[in-house]
């Protein structure tokens, strides 16, 4: 008789998933909250607040939504230029470090602004970082989980354990991974939120540390098959 398989576990793949999901939450926390309520990693929650911008005819939080969407696909774009190559995977997330820290900087500099050009910049180095983090996380790979938006995952999630549960089957490896990156979104969400409030500079220094993190942990050789 084979033996059972050994039970998978979450990887180096599902930590740094972790790490980028909780920036993720950052992002759209401090965003919302700080710029004028717009999203920058939620692209489709942020096209629906540029429509209703628009519908109502408040045209300068049009801007504001429309900036943080030309950053995300700014974002996308330069990262399908690094994708196919050598350690493609190391040079997005080098390049969304670089995005955060400019992001960080910039409020360092002019804190949370309430309009002009210091605004706008803050939109833009936080939609870029998102736009890049999401073809990372199609290079990592875990479970379909995009890392910055969780309605089709939400959506797998019910789905699998629903059928999982009438058609009497154990529960998948990847329900866990999608789940667990869930969480890690809502984790994000609510310690940056406790964070802009009480302190602001973590919440706009530490999503360059989350990132970081997940690159260190594809730095070594070994990590290039997972790039």
């Amino acid at each position: 008789m084979a033996a059972n398989p050994p039970p998978q576990r979450l990887g180096k793949p599902d930590r740094s998933m972790h790490l980028l999901s909780a920036t993720s939450g950052a992002a759209d926390i401090v965003a919302f909250l700080k710029f004028h309520m717009v999203f920058t990693s939620a692209m489709t929650g942020n096209l629906a607040l540029f429509g209703i911008a628009i519908g109502q005819g408040h045209l300068l939080s049009a801007t504001h939504s429309l900036s943080a969407l030309l950053g995300f696909v700014t974002g996308v774009a330069i990262a399908a230029l690094w994708k196919e190559r050598l350690l493609g995977l190391r040079w997005i997330l080098g390049l969304e470090v670089i995005f955060l820290l400019s992001y960080a900087l910039c409020w360092l500099l002019w804190g949370f602004p309430p309009e002009g050009f210091p605004l706008y910049a803050l939109i833009l180095f936080s939609a870029m970082s998102m736009g890049l983090q999401s073809v990372a996380a199609r290079l990592v790979n875990v479970a379909g989980v995009p890392s910055v938006v969780f309605t089709n995952t939400l959506t797998s999630i019910v789905l699998t354990f629903i059928q999982s549960l009438h058609k009497r089957l154990p529960l998948p490896f990847a329900l866990r991974q999608q789940f667990t990156a869930l969480l890690a979104y809502l984790g994000g969400a609510v310690v940056f939120a406790f964070l802009l409030t009480d302190i602001p500079i973590l919440a706009m220094t530490l999503p360059a540390v989350l990132v970081a993190l997940a690159l260190w942990m594809y730095w070594r050789p070994a990590a290039d098959a997972a790039s």
